[in-house]
């Protein structure tokens, strides 16, 4: 083919010549043709790319068509129950709840019982007749003064920067009308953040991002000034996360805008670089001290910490730490983060094979805080592949108290899945700088597009708990969730998770 091209393209050239001076008046395919060539003859003489050295013109094609691949894949070629790492029928939950439209379906499941993996919950002969459950849980520990009434499904860390500015904004306002929390993500407090006044979870992490001093180290008055805005309810140190556990982080530095600078206390048009571990501590009674810092800080407002649980004997020797301190200064709450769960970008080896899945890492969590005899003071916060009410209750059943949704809430904005959170590309105008396509994003619209997605879940999972014979939440259990194990074998999750 790379021959083909040089002999063709040369002929052509030749036969064109003659055409023109034949028929001067056809100049102008020459101006059209030119392009061609210049293209053709770029891609027959680079080294960099195989397909296009070989097949100049045409491997552009098969480029294009790769970056593509996901896009085209998911709007033509899956059917309901294909799609990674969400499935159509998985966002058609979203898309209905969020537009408040016909939340029924015709015909049956496509999901099919007999596959390995397959869960389901098992309901009662005489379903409750009434529900006695606000759905509203408090956090803060013994040394916490200004504990929180939290939605037991707020909205997971996405930072400005991350996302955009309308999607920030569409948020926060789809927030307040529901009663739930935002949670900033690690990249500072913005305005974005305060415009519609629903309440905050302010999250920091390695960074130290909008608290931070030039050495990027933990600066106590920075963080000081934003604890005490009365916006934010709770505070949240972030370990680790589920898509890039143990991994710093980068943020490229055409991303880094002068006003994302302004917001995370850095040098604007830079790279900027977060570690993989805290310099503010870097071992348990380190954490300790630095939970009573923050706590002295924010006058006494709920400190938790995020991480992906990974060694476990490190989980249960931090947790015995926490539970032989005197002064009660362990976290008021843990967020624990599935190995599934999201970033806008993730270390490849990170993304695929680090971490403990989000049940599993649950169910470990519980256990370890009820042998030191801290779960009654430590709320645990779930978070990894959260859409449905099924979802939020497998992990109310394992132990968690409450939900992030990060994607879910993404999904009610509008996002398709293509994949492209990281290239500053995003087609909805979610995860992108470009002011072009941020303008897709409408907050008037999808303000209220959020608000019906955690109405309409919290709604399912009251009346699956109905179903399920069920008054409130005290009747959640692991007994009434079946998973099939292997083609002839079922267990429930209390025989899985003992």
């Amino acid at each position: 083919m790379r021959n083909s091209f040089l002999i063709g393209s040369l002929v052509s050239v030749v036969v064109l010549t003659i055409l023109i001076l034949w028929q001067p008046n056809l100049w102008w395919v020459a101006v059209l043709l030119l392009p061609v060539y210049i293209l053709g003859f770029k891609d027959y003489f680079q080294k960099a790319d195989n397909i296009q050295r070989n097949y100049p013109l045409f491997g552009r094609l098969t480029n294009l068509l790769e970056e593509q691949r996901h896009v085209l894949q998911e709007a033509l070629f899956l059917n309901r129950t294909e799609g990674m790492p969400f499935n159509w029928i998985q966002k058609e939950i979203v898309y209905k709840r969020a537009a408040n439209a016909n939340k029924n379906q015709p015909f049956g499941t496509q999901l099919s019982y007999e596959s390995v993996g397959r869960e389901r919950f098992l309901h009662s002969t005489f379903p409750s007749k009434e529900f006695r459950d606000n759905f509203r849980i408090n956090i803060g520990g013994p040394n916490c003064t200004k504990p929180y009434s939290s939605s037991i499904l707020n909205l997971g860390a996405m930072s400005y920067g991350s996302i955009s500015k309308n999607a920030t904004l569409a948020l926060n306002a789809g927030a307040k009308i529901a009663n739930f929390a935002q949670n900033t993500g690690e990249g500072g407090l913005t305005p974005y953040h305060r415009k519609y006044k629903a309440d905050l979870i302010f999250q920091f992490g390695t960074g130290y991002f909008g608290c931070r001093n030039k050495e990027g180290d933990f600066d106590a008055k920075k963080f000081k000034k934003i604890a005490e805005d009365k916006l934010v309810k709770m505070i949240e140190i972030k370990i680790s996360q589920g898509a890039k556990p143990g991994f710093g982080a980068i943020l490229p530095a055409s991303k880094n805008t002068r006003e994302i600078s302004e917001y995370r206390d850095i040098e604007a048009h830079t790279e900027i670089h977060s570690p993989a571990h805290h310099s503010a501590f870097s071992n348990p009674n380190e954490l300790l001290k630095f939970i009573k810092e923050l706590r002295d800080l924010s006058s006494a407002k709920p400190i938790g910490i995020k991480l992906c649980i990974g060694l476990k004997l490190e989980f249960d020797e931090m947790i015995e730490i926490f539970s032989k301190n005197k002064e009660n200064n362990f976290p008021d709450f843990i967020a624990v983060d599935g190995a599934e769960g999201g970033s806008g970008a993730a270390s490849m080896d990170g993304l695929h094979w680090g971490g403990t899945p989000l049940i599993e890492a649950l169910h470990f969590v519980d256990i370890t805080l009820k042998k030191y005899n801290l779960r009654k003071h430590i709320k645990v916060i779930a978070a990894g592949k959260i859409i449905s009410s099924f979802d939020i209750y497998k992990t109310l059943a394992v132990g968690a108290d409450a939900c992030y949704s990060a994607r879910g809430m993404i999904f009610a904005l509008g996002c398709v899945q293509s994949l492209k959170c990281n290239l500053n590309t995003c087609p909805t105008g979610i995860t992108t700088m470009d002011s072009k396509r941020v303008k897709a994003l409408v907050v008037e619209d999808k303000k209220h597009k959020v608000a019906n997605y955690h109405k309409n879940t919290i709604q399912g999972l009251k009346e699956l708990l109905l179903s399920m014979g069920i008054s409130d939440r005290n009747g959640i259990n692991k007994t009434s969730i079946v998973r099939k194990i292997s083609e002839s074998d079922i267990k429930s999750y209390s025989e899985l998770y003992k």
